[in-house]
């Protein structure tokens, strides 16, 4: 999948709620301010995250409301070369069954691909993590998304041309 998509030579850099791949820390945050003078985003636990409940479906009426947290990744020069989502539902709890991670993570994957529409997620292994991933790469974004534990899903968004810098000449 990699190769195919670097040779599309296809640029990819939209992220979420107006963001993009290439955005400088400043901006990160100028955007984060104008969504939270909005009321569409708060601060994140510890101050160190973007908490934004994400809006109801009319499927989710019999489940629990469903909260992101975000941040994007920065290089040396402050420029986003990805960005850090934690999704869970608000009302986990260990005894909830239905609403652990493993219930959310088909639900981030639809919503992710509503998003950022193009391929598939396919299963994969990964050196970075013990556990089951999957990714989905159209152009120069991938997506992976996990199940980091019984309550969060992780997400983690990076530009491919700064990873495999000789695929996406």
């Amino acid at each position: 999948m990699l190769n195919e998509e670097a040779k599309k030579n296809i640029l990819k850099d939209s992220l979420i709620l107006g963001m993009t791949l290439g955005d400088n820390k400043a901006d990160f945050f100028k955007r984060c301010w104008q969504l939270n003078q909005e009321g569409l985003v708060s601060q994140g636990p510890n101050n160190k995250m973007v908490k934004y409940p994400l809006p109801m479906s009319p499927k989710q009426e019999s489940t629990s409301a469903i909260t992101l947290l975000f941040y994007g990744t920065f290089n040396d020069q402050n420029t986003m070369t990805g960005m850090d989502l934690t999704f869970s539902y608000d009302a986990w709890s260990p005894w909830n069954s239905n609403l652990t991670a493993q219930q959310l993570l088909p639900i981030v994957q639809d919503t992710l691909i509503k998003w950022f529409p193009g391929n598939d997620f396919i299963a994969v292994k990964s050196d970075q993590i013990e556990k089951s991933a999957f990714v989905k790469i159209d152009g120069n974004r991938q997506i992976m998304t996990y199940a980091k534990d019984d309550k969060d899903v992780v997400v983690k968004i990076e530009d491919l041309r700064l990873k495999y810098p000789e695929k996406y000449n």
